[in-house]
């Protein structure tokens, strides 16, 4: 399997409008990487529970591209924002971030295959039951807690309105 279904399913759920907007103001207020927040709701509607060491795997291997690639890439596009001499370069910069993004999800997937080759946590696509949907709900807010922006329980009705959204295009 390849990080593609992931990726398919973050610019799905990043186009529409309710989601994107609030990732965006998260992204801005809570310094949030919507990527790695996508990504940690993907899991979880996979089935997957976070647990420490898929964390620090995750962050060891994609913290410097994200600090020195994705975040100033992102910044200077936002700079240029409103320049009317920079339009084009301004849309150059955007189709970077994207590719950037792209290897940030391929950096994410390969840094959690060991957690994605072992069991799921007993959730079934199959059969949507309140209780199945109550347990999805439970293990994205878990996973999204260990996401940069929203850990030590920082933004945790943001959280929780992002993880309903999701959950409800899952």
């Amino acid at each position: 399997m390849t990080v593609a279904p992931f990726w398919d399913w973050a610019l799905r759920q990043y186009a529409r409008e309710p989601t994107q907007a609030l990732l965006l103001t998260l992204q801005s207020q809570a310094d949030l990487v919507i990527l790695e927040a996508l990504y940690a709701a993907w899991l979880s509607a996979e089935g997957y529970r976070l647990k420490d060491q898929d964390i620090a795997a995750m962050r060891d291997t994609t913290g410097t591209w994200i600090e020195e690639v994705v975040v100033p890439l992102r910044a200077l596009r936002e700079q240029w924002k409103g320049d009317a001499g920079k339009v084009d370069a301004r849309r150059h910069l955007l189709q970077l971030e994207v590719e950037a993004e792209r290897h940030l999800a391929e950096l994410m997937w390969a840094s959690t295959e060991l957690l994605r080759s072992g069991p799921q946590d007993g959730m079934t696509k199959k059969m949507p039951t309140a209780e199945a949907l109550d347990n999805a709900a439970k293990r994205m807010n878990a996973n999204m807690l260990a996401v940069s922006g929203f850990e030590n329980g920082k933004f945790a009705s943001e959280r929780e309105q992002l993880v309903a959204l999701l959950l409800q295009s899952t």
